[in-house]
């Protein structure tokens, strides 16, 4: 899937990794620029970064389906 297919509310399943531990979380799509990506988690507001994603150290999910930027 595309990033450019998410649609706001959508809800994505965010796979990080903060320190040793992956973390999984799981929130609703708010927006995102050509920086950033804003994700609703259930207590609060969390922007990523796109380099993180092209990098890897996170995976976004929509469906059990990877996004990808292309």
């Amino acid at each position: 899937m595309k990033l450019s297919e998410i649609k706001p509310e959508d809800v994505v399943t965010v796979f990080d990794k903060p320190s040793r531990k992956i973390r999984e979380r799981q929130g609703k799509y708010v927006s995102g620029n050509a920086d950033f990506l804003t994700i609703q988690f259930l207590y609060y507001k969390d922007s990523l970064s796109l380099s993180d994603l092209i990098l890897g150290k996170v995976t976004l999910f929509k469906d059990k389906e990877a996004v990808t930027l292309l």
